[in-house]
Parts: C-alpha cells; structure tokens; sequence
C-alpha cells in the first residue's frame, strides 16, 4: 500500500511529464517552420538591384522588375538560399542588345575611376549556350548618359574566365585579361570585380583554391563617367538551338560595397 508522501511523489512525476510533453508540443507549434523548397525566398540580398527578364513587357523590349524578386520560371530561389538564372536563347532582349538575359542592375551609380567601388560572388554554372558557350556573369556597365554602353564584361567561356575592358564609347576596340581556364560545370568559383577609385581596376577569379588576378587601367573615355554593376545570366547565344538552349547560372552570394 503506498503512503500519502508515495502518492505525492507519484502525481508530481505524472504532472512533470505532462507538463514536458506540452511545452514540447507549444515548442513545436510556435517555432518558425522553414518553407518548403526554399519557399521563394532567397538568402542573396536582392534589396538595391532592379532585374531585366527575357520577356517582352509592356514596349515590346525586356521586361524590368524593381525592386527585384524572385520571378520563376527566370530567378528561383533554392532550399539553401541560392539564386538560380536562367536565360533561354530565345528570349526577349533589352533595346541595345541581341542576347537576352536575366540579370540583375545595381541601383547605386558610380563614377568610374573615382569611386572606390566593388562587386564579389559565388557561382556555379550548369549550362551554357550550345553555340557560344558563352555567359557574362559581371559587368561594369553604363549609366546615365552611357546606359547603352557595356564597359567591363566578365566571361564564363567554355570553362575559360576573363575579362574584357571597352577602350572606347564607340567601337569593339577592348583589353582581354584572361583569368582562370579549366572550370567545369557545376563546380563553385568567386570572382571580384572592383574599380579601385584610383584610375585602376582589380580583376580577380578563384577555383579550388587557385586565385588569378589583374589589374586593369580605366580607360580615358570612361573616367568620371556613371557606371554601376549589373551580375546574372547574360547568356550569349548567336542563335537559337531550341527552347532549352540558353544559359544557367546558380549564384550562391552577391555582395556590392
């Protein structure tokens, strides 16, 4: 027979573990849930950039998204945060360009030369055009008075990245600063595209544990000019091969300073 203390014992271990089931449960309910499949969000800071899509919006040329958003089927946002592009050939394009694109444009200008400035990701690339083989993944482009004008164009060619720097407003005249060769698809790699705000420019590319650098001038047409940085999928197809030709780029992290 138990005792009136025994019975005491016995009725405060049955409220402990009550007690316990239910704060597990209020714990479980009212932890924030991660969405499923990422749920749309993204951990890339898509505050300060505007987007252009490879469609057609309302004047016929590629449509912009501002403030930029995850857009499916052109900007998805993966289970760990990432951002994938994609581009197909076919797409529509912006008023000065036969490639389309999806990619994002800083909205914070610059001068070119003056402003120390700099842009820094982390990427993959699953596809890319079947005839170019060819994705500018970062640019220095115009702004302003210039926004029509490409400035510093950063390629992934064929497993090949390097930079090319426009000499002139006018003209194909640039300078080729090859970086890094021999990047698969589907392996990560970070480059680093800064104006140093002195007149020069660091260009720089990293895979499996090798990093190639360059150091660029800013050309005489550019300096004090407005720029800012744009960074996506600017595939370069020269033509169609169906509707799943394009490019596909996965950025993992995008930081302007």
């Amino acid at each position: 027979m138990t005792t009136a203390s025994q019975r005491v014992l016995i009725i405060a271990a049955v409220v402990l573990v009550l007690g316990g089931g239910l704060v597990w449960l209020l714990t479980s309910v009212l932890r924030p849930q991660s969405p499923a499949g990422g749920g749309g969000t993204s951990a890339v800071d898509l505050q300060g950039w505007k987007l252009t899509l490879p469609v057609e919006g309302d004047k016929g040329n590629a449509e912009e998204v501002e403030p930029a958003a995850v857009t499916d089927p052109w900007l998805t946002a993966g289970p760990d945060g990432s951002l994938t592009f994609w581009a197909p050939a076919a797409g529509a394009t912006t008023k000065n360009s036969k490639s389309p694109r999806t990619e994002l444009i800083s909205l914070t200008d610059f001068s070119a030369g003056t402003d120390q400035r700099s842009l820094t990701a982390s990427l993959s690339v699953a596809q890319v055009p079947s005839d170019s083989k060819d994705i500018i993944i970062g640019q220095i482009h115009g702004s302003d008075d210039i926004k029509s004008v490409p400035y510093v164009m950063l390629h992934y060619r064929n497993g090949d990245i390097e930079a090319e720097v426009k000499q002139k407003q006018k003209g194909d005249e640039k300078q080729t600063f090859p970086l890094l060769s021999g990047v698969p698809l589907n392996e990560r790699f970070d480059f680093t595209i800064s104006d140093d705000g002195n007149g020069s420019m660091t260009l720089s590319a990293t895979h499996a544990g090798t990093t190639q650098q360059a150091t660029a001038q800013v050309p005489e047409e550019f300096r004090g000019e407005t720029v800012r940085f744009q960074v996506g999928d600017y595939q370069q197809a020269e033509s169609a091969q169906g509707d799943d030709d394009g490019g596909r780029v996965t950025f993992y992290a995008i930081n302007e300073r």
